[in-house]
């Protein structure tokens, strides 16, 4: 398991995801490595029977939620 990458139910438990100091919501994907974030659209739009998600970039820094 490359540590770099998150994504959820990767058993690290549950994790606030920023880019550029903003957090963001419904994160499907982070790499702090690459600079990228995927997140599932809001409001949820369904696109050929699945969510529809798009791409964040930038300076991506993940913590435990608790704190």
């Amino acid at each position: 398991m490359k540590s770099h990458v998150h994504t959820p139910g990767d058993g690290r438990g549950r994790r606030k995801v920023m880019v550029d100091g903003q957090e963001v919501k419904r994160v499907i994907y982070a790499d702090t490595q690459r600079g990228e974030v995927r997140c599932i659209d809001d409001p949820i739009r369904i696109v050929g029977g699945e969510a529809a998600w798009h791409t964040l970039h930038g300076r991506v820094t993940v913590e435990p939620a608790d704190g």
